[in-house]
C-alpha cells in the first residue's frame, strides 16, 4: 500500500516512546528518546520527515503491508499487529534502513522476503501467534537482533541457521511444538532470557547448557523428568521455572552449585516432601524464600 501525501497532519504526536521493553534498551538501560507516531498512512505522510513510529495496528482501513518505507528517514518503529491485509511483507521492506523494531504479531504471516535480511539496524521482532510451522530463512540472518518473540505459533523445530543469531538476548518461544533446540543454539553466547514454556520438551535442551549469559529460563508445562547438573551450574542463572512437569520428581545434586539463583518454581511437579526438604537445605537462606512448590 504506497503512502499518498496528504494535508492531514495530526498535532502533538511526539509522545515518549516506550521504552523499548522488549529489546536490547532493557538490557542497555539506555534513555528512550522521544517517538513522533503516525497512526494513519495520511498522518505519516503529513509527517515524512520527523515520523519514527508508524503504528497501525488500529488502522482498520489497511490494505495491504505499507511500501514507500523510504519517504520516511526517520522511521525506527513499525506495527501492524493484528492486521492480517498485512501479512504478506514486500521486498521494499528493505528501504526502511533505520528500523529498529518490527512488530508482524498476528497478522498471519507465513514468509518473509529475503530483503528484510538488510535489516542491520533491526534489533526486536515480534512475529507472535502467526500459525508458523516453520522459521523464515530470512530471519535467521538478522545477526543484529537481540529480541525475537516466536510465542504461540506451531513450531516443531528451528532451523540450524539460528544459531548465526549470536547477538540475541531475548528469545520466547513459549507454546510452540519444540521438541528440543538445535544443537547449534549454543552459539547463543549472549541470552539471558529463554522462555520455552509450553513445548514438548521431555528434557533441558542440551544447547541450554552452554548459555554463559542465561539469567532466566522458563521450561514450564513441559514433560521434562531430569534435569542436568549443568543447568544449575550456569554462572549468572538466577530464575529457573519448571513448574507444571508433572513427571519430574527430583533435582540433581548439582543444585547446590547455583550461585546466583534467586527463584525456583516447581508448583504442579511431583517433588515428594523429602526431596523438598532437600532441595531447600541445598540452598541459602534468601533463595528458599522464593521456591514454589
Amino acid at each position: 500500500m504506497p503512502f499518498s501525501r496528504s494535508k492531514t497532519v495530526s498535532a502533538g504526536l511526539a509522545v515518549p516512546a516506550l521504552a523499548l521493553l522488549f529489546c536490547s534498551g532493557c538490557f542497555d538501560r539506555a534513555k528512550p528518546a522521544e517517538d513522533v507516531v503516525a497512526r494513519s498512512p495520511e498522518e505519516a505522510a503529513g509527517l515524512s520527515k520527523t515520523v519514527s513510529f508508524l503504528d497501525l495496528h488500529e488502522y482498520e482501513s489497511l490494505s495491504a503491508f505499507p511500501e514507500g518505507l523510504a519517504e520516511f528517514p526517520e522511521l525506527r518503529r513499525l506495527s501492524v499487529r493484528g492486521r492480517t491485509a498485512a501479512a504478506t511483507v514486500p521486498e521494499s521492506i528493505a528501504e526502511a534502513k533505520g528500523l529498529r523494531e518490527l512488530d508482524l504479531a498476528a497478522t498471519g504471516v507465513r514468509d518473509l522476503p529475503d530483503s528484510l535480511a538488510s535489516l542491520a539496524a533491526l534489533r526486536s521482532l515480534y512475529l507472535s501467534d502467526n500459525g508458523l510451522a516453520s522459521l523464515p530463512e530470512a530471519v535467521c540472518r538478522l545477526s543484529g537482533l537481540t529480541y525475537l518473540n516466536l510465542d504461540r505459533n506451531a513450531l516443531e523445530s528451528l532451523p540450524d541457521s539460528v544459531g548465526g543469531m549470536a547477538s540475541l538476548k531475548w528469545v520466547r518461544l513459549n507454546g510452540n511444538r519444540l521438541e528440543d533446540l538445535p544443537a547449534s543454539a549454543s552459539g547463543w553466547k549472549n541470552v539471558r532470557r529463554l522462555y520455552l514454556r509450553g513445548n514438548k520438551l521431555r528434557r533441558v535442551p542440551d544447547a541450554v547448557l552452554s548459555m554463559p549469559s542465561l539469567e532466566e529460563i522458563d521450561l514450564g508445562d513441559n514433560d521434562i523428568d531430569e534435569v542436568p547438573d549443568a543447568l544449575f551450574r550456569l554462572p549468572n542463572l538466577t530464575r529457573v521455572d519448571l513448574d507444571g512437569n508433572a513427571r519430574l520428581a527430583k533435582l540433581p545434586d548439582g543444585i547446590a552449585d547455583a550461585k546466583a539463583l534467586k527463584h525456583l518454581f516447581l508448583s504442579g511437579c511431583s517433588i515428594p516432601e523429602e526431596e523438598r526438604d532437600r532441595i531447600r537445605k541445598a540452598l541459602p537462606d534468601p533463595v528458599r524464600q522464593f521456591i514454589a512448590f
